[in-house]
Formats: structure tokens, C-alpha cells, sequence
């Protein structure tokens, strides 16, 4: 889940921005402040009915807005569809291992559905995103209540594609024309093997390089993230910049933050082809979604240019974000947006807002594009609140307006490229752990990049730490040879998913 809580102060500027949806969407979906504006629209509705030449002149304004603006909701998204679940349950039940987001969610989706309000019950089933996989099998085995459910990107397509434990969105009301305006990987995410939408996000996790604003300035001579941009703008240049700072720190600092930061953004970048095609992986087709990756990691590695930190553990936040004997080992750290606002891993720095680097970051869009992590609202087959679970993911991953509340009440990067391009454009957005820096206008780029198109599995997430598992062994020297690397990787994959060939 994300972990972002600070507030923007966006709200002046998207009550703005709500305005240009009107044009084409229905007149539920026109505010930044659903229930305020309820009454209004009934009141305008009944002025419309009586005044009809001030309506046809509205209209033609609003078509008139609707041409030139870009930012229209598409007509598509303005009705919730045919619900065939049941609306018998007292109140509808929504599953995470953590209210980081829902808690500011619920009052959105309450205000925009009044009929909803008091009636949305959030159960908790484990303090971690990997604990709930194995969690949610276990609360659904015991028959207890459920209608949502929240899933992490790792593995989001195991509860997809089995149909005990997800039902199609179509059955709610909420129809895959619908997200025309989401990133087109996280629709890619939530469709199953066999073309049904069985999650959507509301969420864009898109990612970034986000780096240290005074040792890019003393070893670099980079004074702008325009100018760190241009330094590290693909991946030659990436290492070539990360031997001029290995260089002038006389081998203290590292460009990169951990092998599994470097493997996060290449993975997610890179990668054009499935792992697993025909229910079959090979060292041939392995090596064609790896491309030159390990031969990168094992050079890039010896050369200390990557940190030997393991991500999530001290050492990791301590490289780049204290004053201690690991001080300045890393010149930057490869994260996604939910990482890089207030309670997010760049707020880890010791001291808090007293500590030594608070602020003295900023963020690039760095050698690729890319993403980590996002999570995607599912629907329990046993759901019995079909019109509130539909009215929910409709209002968190659809309406701009209610998703324009939620960047301002929450500071998330929404799955919604309007809502967002219309953020970025207001200038509104400013980070104070990146210096002032609107982190949004940097990663409105990343996650235009993304593209997992024929790619993303339900096999993925078991891979990918096979993989990385793999190439650690060999860049610290417990595997001879690129070929022993993959040999430890199919082995590895063969052990952990038995339900696919491996040759």
C-alpha cells in the first residue's frame, strides 16, 4: 500500500480543475466536493427544467470547454453500469492489511454517495502487503464477510485469475471502457488470463531516481535536475556518471543504492516479453526479458558503483540519510511515489526534519521508465453489496473529481493521466523533502513510459525474487559464471512454482 500522508495544498487549484470535467461528464461527477454539491445539482437541475434557453446556452459553453480542454471525463465514465451482484448486506466490507489509504478514501466515497455513509466497514487481516496474500485465502476459507478487497502488485493477478476468490468488475457495474484515462499497465495488471477486468487501481506508482542535491553539486558539478537528468539519461550514461562519483569520493560514494533498487527499475523498464509463455520458461527466453542485466549488475557491483546494502533494512536508509560511518554511501536511491512524500522511505533520515539530509533531495526520472508496487481494488465473489463495492472503485479509480480529491487529501499519484497532467499544471505541488520540488511533473513522464502489454503474470513477483536471489549469489561470488546464474535461477523457479515447465 502506499505509504504517503502528507496533505497537498491542492485544493483551490482542483476545485479549478473539476470544473473543466463538466463539459462532458454527467453533472454526479462535476465537484471536487461530492457531497456539498449534490443539493446544487438537484438545484440546478430543476433551474435547467424551467429555463431551457439557459440550459442550451450551458451546453453549448460546455461543449465549447469540452473541445478545447483535453481534460473532458470520457462519456463512458459517468454512469456505473448493470449491477448483478446482490445489494444484501448490511454494509459493505473492504479487506487490507492496512487503512493507510482507505482512511482517506472512505470519507471521499461517502461524501460522493451519501446512501454509503456509516456504511463502510474496514477489516484488517495482517500488518504487511506479503502476509495478506496468504491471509485473504484463510479469512474467505472461514465464510466471514467480504465485498472488496485490496491486493498488492506482487501478487494481484494470483487472486485474479482464480474465480473462487475474484469476480468479474462488470458484475458490480464497472466496465473496462471505463479507464481510458488510467495508465494502460495497471489495466494490463488487472486483467486476468483470459481478458476479464478483475482489479482496478487508483494509483499510478510510477518511479524515479531521486538523488542527494549537494554530493551531485560537489562530485558531479550538477546543480539542476535538469542537468542530473542529462548525466544519467539511460543506462551507459548512468554507470558512466556513477565512475565520476566513485572517482572524485575516492570510492565512498555509489550511484546506485542497492542491486535490488537497480533490478526494480530495470525490470520494470526493460523488459519486453513474458517470463512464462505457453506455461513454459527457458534459459532462452530468461535471458531475452534479462537482456544485458546481469552482465550490467556483476560489472556495475565489482566496480562499486552499487551500494551492498540490502533494501528495507537500516544500512539501506543510512546511506543516503544519516551521519553516521555509512554516511554519503549512495549518491541516490531508485524509488516509486509512494516513497517520496511525508511518511514515505525519504522521510526516514535521522533526525527527522532536523536530520543532516532533510530536503536535500531531488528526483530525475533517471535511465528508464518504471514502476514498483500499486494496488488494485478486487471484488469477492460472495460480495453482497454489489451497487456500494461498484460506487466505491468507481469513485477511488473513475470520477476525477473524487480522484482529484484524493491527490489533495492524500498527495498520491492517481491512475487517472487528466487528473494528474492537470496537477502537474497547476504548480501547486510542492515536496519539501525533495527542496521544494513538485515530484508529480517528474513522474507524469515515468508513468506515461510504462507499458506491461502481453507482459505481467501471475508468476511474476516468485520470478523476479528468483531472479534477483540469483544474481546476488553471483555478484558476491557464491556463483562462477552467468550460465551458473541462470542454472540457480530456472532451478529456483522450478522449485517454486510447480504448476509450470521449466527447461
Amino acid at each position: 500500500m502506499n505509504k504517503l500522508k502528507r496533505t497537498l495544498a491542492l485544493m483551490a487549484a482542483l476545485a479549478m480543475t473539476a470544473t473543466a470535467f463538466v463539459g462532458c461528464g454527467d453533472k454526479d461527477e462535476s465537484s471536487t466536493t461530492p457531497a456539498a454539491t449534490t443539493a446544487a445539482e438537484e438545484s440546478s437541475e430543476e433551474s435547467s427544467a424551467e429555463e431551457s434557453s439557459e440550459e442550451s446556452s450551458a451546453e453549448e459553453s460546455s461543449e465549447e470547454s469540452s473541445t478545447d480542454d483535453e481534460s473532458s471525463t470520457p462519456a463512458a465514465a459517468t454512469e456505473l453500469g448493470a449491477v448483478s451482484m446482490p445489494d444484501t448486506g448490511d454494509a459493505l466490507t473492504v479487506l487490507c492489511w492496512t487503512d493507510d489509504d482507505l482512511k482517506y478514501m472512505i470519507p471521499i466515497v461517502e461524501a460522493k454517495y451519501p446512501d454509503m455513509a456509516g456504511k463502510i466497514k474496514y477489516q484488517n487481516v495482517g500488518s504487511k502487503g506479503g502476509e495478506a496474500n496468504e491471509q485473504y485465502a484463510t479469512y474467505f476459507s472461514s465464510g466471514s464477510d467480504v465485498d472488496l478487497y485490496v491486493c498488492d502488485a506482487d501478487w494481484v493477478m494470483s487472486y485474479e485469475n482464480n474465480d473462487e476468490y475474484s469476480a468479474p468488475l462488470e458484475s458490480v457495474g464497472i466496465t473496462k471502457d471505463m479507464y481510458s484515462d488510467a495508465y494502460g499497465y495497471t489495466v494490463a495488471i488487472g486483467t486476468d488470463e483470459n481478458g476479464v477486468l478483475k482489479g482496478a487501481s487508483w494509483q499510478a506508482a510510477a518511479g524515479g531516481y531521486a538523488y542527494r542535491t549537494d554530493l551531485a553539486e560537489q562530485y558531479l558539478g550538477v546543480k539542476t535536475p535538469d542537468e542530473m537528468q542529462a548525466k544519467i539519461s539511460d543506462w551507459d550514461a548512468f554507470w558512466s556518471a556513477a565512475a565520476e562519483v566513485y572517482t572524485a569520493s575516492e570510492g565512498k560514494t555509489a550511484m546506485a543504492d542497492t542491486l535490488g533498487g537497480v533490478w526494480r527499475a530495470y525490470s520494470a523498464g526493460n523488459r519486453t516479453s513474458a517470463w512464462v509463455n505457453d506455461g513454459t520458461i527457458t534459459a532462452d527466453n530468461a535471458k531475452a526479458c534479462l537482456g544485458d542485466f546481469i552482465s550490467m549488475a556483476k560489472t556495475n557491483y565489482d566496480a562499486g558503483y552499487i551500494n551492498k546494502a540490502e533494501q528495507w533494512t537500516d544500512d539501506w536508509s543510512a546511506i543516503g540519510q544519516s551521519d553516521g560511518d555509512l554516511a554519503d554511501g549512495t549518491m541516490g536511491y531508485f524509488l516509486p511515489t509512494w516513497a517520496l512524500a511525508s511518511g514515505g522511505q525519504l522521510e526516514s533520515s535521522e533526525g527527522g526534519a532536523s536530520g543532516s539530509t532533510y530536503g536535500k533531495y531531488a528526483l530525475t526520472a533517471g535511465p528508464t521508465g518504471w514502476f514498483w508496487g500499486g494496488s488494485w481494488l478486487c471484488v469477492s465473489p460472495n460480495c453482497d453489496n454489489g451497487t456500494f463495492a461498484g460506487q466505491f472503485i468507481k469513485a477511488m479509480t473513475v470520477d476525477a473529481d473524487t480522484m482529484s480529491q484524493y491527490v489533495a487529501d492524500h498527495s498520491d499519484f492517481v491512475n487517472n493521466k487528466t487528473v494528474m497532467k492537470q496537477v502537474v499544471a497547476d504548480g501547486s505541488n510542492s515536496n519539501v523533502l525533495l527542496g521544494g520540488q513538485d515530484q508529480f511533473s517528474i513522474l507524469l513522464d515515468s508513468a506515461d513510459k510504462i507499458s506491461l502489454d502481453g507482459i505481467a503474470s501471475k508468476y511474476d513477483a516468485t520470478i523476479n525474487d528468483a531472479l534477483l536471489n540469483a544474481v546476488k549469489m553471483y555478484c558476491n561470488g557464491d556463483l562462477a559464471d552467468e550460465d551458473a546464474t541462470y542454472n540457480e535461477f530456472l532451478d529456483k523457479v522450478s522449485t517454486d512454482i510447480p504448476d509450470i515447465t521449466v527447461e
